[in-house]
């Protein structure tokens, strides 16, 4: 929550920064902006205006105007008069026909001077003749307590769009800019997210606005790096054990075997005696394949275990398994059928036979185990777009679900993992060949194995 707030935190900071950055680049436009548009534009009516007194002449009491003057007001002015101190017109030029007045109050007179005459923008001037009163043309000049040209007013009206679109370019200038500075920052998150879900360690730079993120990851790599090498200690203290273990074992173990078997044979003992021989024979022999079992899945669980690879027959295989299952007596109660399709005779898989043959003995020796009244085993094998298709079947109790659910990795928290030993074996020498294992019912295996080539 603290890395969050100080993100907030920045992310407001930033928005002031630019607010008063936006700020300062108008204080530094308006004064351009204003001198721009307050100097001079050339405008001609009003100087001309301003200027038109000095070409008046009176002679004889007629007043009357310079050629100069008639000019300017012919070609920059609409019309020029001159007014008495009464308010009497007294001479007039261009004087146009909507202003038929020959006389205006003081009121009109104070209207007038400082705002239009019929629409007519009017400049006052006070002359030794009197009050020249000058008409410029219609919409040529803004009056309304000043005086200005109208094309300033239109250039001010197009400088304030302007000055607005100077202003959001400024704005998303420093918006983009601050966007690739915090794209930066979660770039570098997001690169140590990613070395940390591939379990590699991380040191990111601590500083801007990520700071306590990228503080908080660096402590997550370096509690995760512990524990890594914590469990590949454990890991290799329990491979070690087991190793150590098994070769404490292994000796006496043979030994043991060894007078059982010769107290078997002993006919100087009772029957009764005999048959316990056997038994203690046959549970070292257990023992031994547990052993066996405990180290094989020992190295396939940590990629300790070699995989010997040459390309060879799932045919002949099976049927090789076969013959050793009748050969060995494990099938004495129990019937065993392979089934074999024409098309897989000729095609060749790759693998470790010796590791594939324990798992497809496992699987025997499991429904062996688990129906010791009997039941029919059959193994079917099909060719499957590419694939080779076996087919695992007994008829007999079936497996349980529970050791379903560990085995497909579905087992709940609450629920203790059974033991499982063989399956997990056959499990895992099919996953290091990556050969599929599904369970169709509690009675059916299907394994399948992608084919590499084949033979006409």
């Amino acid at each position: 929550m603290k890395s969050l707030s100080k993100i907030i935190a920045r992310y407001l900071f930033t928005a002031v920064l630019i607010l008063l950055m936006t700020l300062f680049f108008n204080i530094f436009l308006y004064p351009v902006t204003a001198f721009y548009v307050v100097q001079p534009s050339g405008n001609t009516n009003y100087n001309s205006a301003k200027g038109l007194s000095e070409e008046l002449r009176e002679d004889n009491g007629v007043i009357s105007i310079t050629e100069q003057g008639k000019k300017q007001i012919e070609e920059q002015l609409a019309f020029s008069m001159l007014l008495d101190d009464n308010g009497t017109v007294i001479w007039s030029y261009h004087l146009p026909e909507d202003i038929t007045k020959r006389h205006y109050t003081a009121s009109e007179i104070a209207v007038f001077s400082k705002w239009y005459l019929n629409d007519y923008p009017i400049i006052c001037q006070v002359t030794d003749y009197g009050l020249l009163v000058t008409g410029a043309p219609k919409g040529s000049l803004f009056r309304y307590n000043i005086i200005d040209s109208v094309e300033r007013i239109k250039r001010m009206f197009y400088m304030i769009p302007a000055m607005l679109i100077l202003n959001l370019i400024l704005v998303l200038l420093l918006v983009i800019v601050w966007s690739v500075r915090f794209y930066r920052s979660l770039r570098t998150i997001a690169l140590g997210l990613e070395s940390l879900s591939k379990e590699e360690p991380i040191c990111l730079p601590e500083k801007g606005m990520t700071e306590l993120l990228a503080r908080q990851l660096n402590q997550t790599s370096k509690i995760l790096t512990k524990q890594r090498e914590h469990l590949a200690k454990r890991d290799d203290a329990r491979t070690t054990w087991i190793s150590s273990v098994s070769h404490d074992i292994r000796t006496p173990l043979s030994l043991i075997m060894g007078y059982a078997a010769s107290l078997k044979s002993d006919s100087a003992l009772s029957k009764e005696q005999r048959r316990t021989a056997e038994l203690m024979e046959h549970q070292s022999l257990q023992i031994k394949h547990l052993i066996e079992d405990l180290n094989l899945t020992s190295k396939l669980e940590y990629d300790m275990q070699p995989l010997r690879r040459m390309a060879f027959q799932p045919a002949r295989l099976l049927r090789t398994l076969v013959s050793d299952c009748y050969n060995q007596g494990l099938l004495d109660t129990h019937v065993l059928e392979l089934c074999i399709s024409k098309e897989i005779e000729p095609v060749y898989l790759d693998g470790d036979t010796s590791l594939l043959t324990r798992a497809f003995y496992n699987l025997i020796q499991n429904s062996v185990r688990h129906n010791p009244s009997g039941c029919q085993i059959q193994i079917d094998a099909s060719l499957e777009k590419g694939f080779i298709r076996f087919q695992y079947a007994d008829s007999g109790c079936g497996i349980p679900s529970n050791v379903i659910a560990s085995l497909t990795g579905t087992l709940s928290d609450h629920e203790k993992a059974p033991h499982i030993m063989g399956l997990r074996i056959v499990s895992q020498i099919f996953k290091a060949h990556n050969w599929k294992m599904e369970f169709l019912d509690r009675n059916t295996i299907l394994i399948h194995a992608k084919i590499i080539s084949s033979v006409s």
